[in-house]
């Protein structure tokens, strides 16, 4: 082990590199060298800096953290991690763009509110609660929503290998942000159609991206509140890395909407965490970002089945990854097949 000096010194220079890095996502720096080495004037003029020796600077510090090496006196050239940050199949540009955004970071600064008093103080920090930031933000929702599209694609690796959908002709996806995992399953199965429900701003994205994807004709698209109402007539339904983002009330009366819609007997199903005993480190990392940023959690088995009882939802069946390593843990990918009573 190092000196308690030396280990408190690499914890507070992390914070610095961590917006180095912000900046390089956002100034498109990794796309600039992606054409081969540049000096500081060449990447000034390219990004429209007015101050060069502003832009020397920044590479130095982005040097000293392996985005850039240095090849003369005077030029630098990319590394594989900036290659990361390309717009164009940079896989973790979106993720940088999010967690660097201040709607994500302000919150944090409230960390100790959080908790002392156990609950969320992003509209202290903000002046108003995270999703109505975004819509006001939309440079910041459409790096929210890139990320949640890599999210689920990961999702839906895991849980379309573990759940079925062939015997169901309409799905319903409360919350279905871009559309990316209701694509998938109509995608794996092509007598499916969809309903793809969510705010109106999200609904309107969720429309490009399906037709990207030449799925337009059998999705319907529906815009409101799952606190208000959820579209009827679904054979399932489901809500996919919905109640990790919401407080216990709330979720009750997500959960509620949804079974208002559905007929009985018809399966309402939970994609997300799960809490594990066997990773309480990682798994209270997530609660406490959760917490912080949106008044979310982390159930436990007890804490859903409470939440399902509440709403008239009968619990029939969990299922985990039985194996997973160190990426796919950290996924919300537990499947909780509910049925409306």
């Amino acid at each position: 082990m190092g000196k308690p000096e030396d280990d408190l010194d690499a914890i507070l220079g992390a914070q610095w590199n961590f917006h180095l890095l912000g900046a390089a996502a956002r100034l498109g720096v990794a796309d600039e060298f992606a054409g081969g080495p540049r000096t500081a004037a060449d990447l000034a003029a390219a990004i429209g800096a007015g101050d060069v020796k502003a832009v020397s600077a920044f590479l130095n510090n982005a040097e000293s953290i392996g985005l850039v090496q240095r090849v003369d006196a005077d030029r630098f050239a990319e590394t594989p991690m900036l290659a990361l940050l390309r717009r164009d199949g940079g896989a973790y540009r979106n993720i940088v763009l999010m967690l660097t955004s201040p709607g994500l970071c302000r919150p944090a600064e409230m960390l100790h509110s959080v908790v002392l008093h156990g609950r969320s103080h992003t509209e202290d920090a903000l002046g108003k609660g995270l999703w109505s930031y975004y819509q006001e933000n939309p440079d910041e929702a459409a790096a929210f929503a890139d990320f949640m599209s890599e999210l689920s694609d990961m999702v839906a690796d895991s849980v379309l290998s573990r759940y079925s959908f062939h015997e169901h002709r309409k799905v319903v996806d409360v919350g279905g942000s871009n559309g990316t995992f209701l694509s998938r399953i109509l995608s794996q199965y092509p007598d499916v159609a969809g309903v793809l429900f969510d705010l109106p701003h999200a609904v309107e994205r969720a429309r490009r991206i399906i037709a990207e994807r030449e799925l337009s004709s059998r999705v319907e698209f529906v815009g409101g509140s799952f606190f208000e109402k959820v579209p009827e007539g679904g054979d399932v339904y489901l809500l996919k890395c919905v109640l990790s983002d919401w407080d216990d009330e709330s979720c009750a009366r997500i959960l509620s909407r949804c079974r208002e819609a559905a007929s009985p007997g018809t399966p309402v199903v939970v994609i997300d965490w799960l809490y594990r005993e066997d990773s309480a480190q990682l798994f209270d990392a997530i609660h406490l970002r959760q917490l912080a940023r949106v008044d979310g959690k982390v159930r436990t088995l007890p804490e859903y089945e409470s939440l399902f009882a509440a709403a008239g939802l009968a619990l029939k069946r969990v299922d985990s990854p039985a194996e997973v390593d160190a990426v796919e843990e950290s996924a919300p990918a537990t499947v909780f097949e509910t049925i409306r009573r």
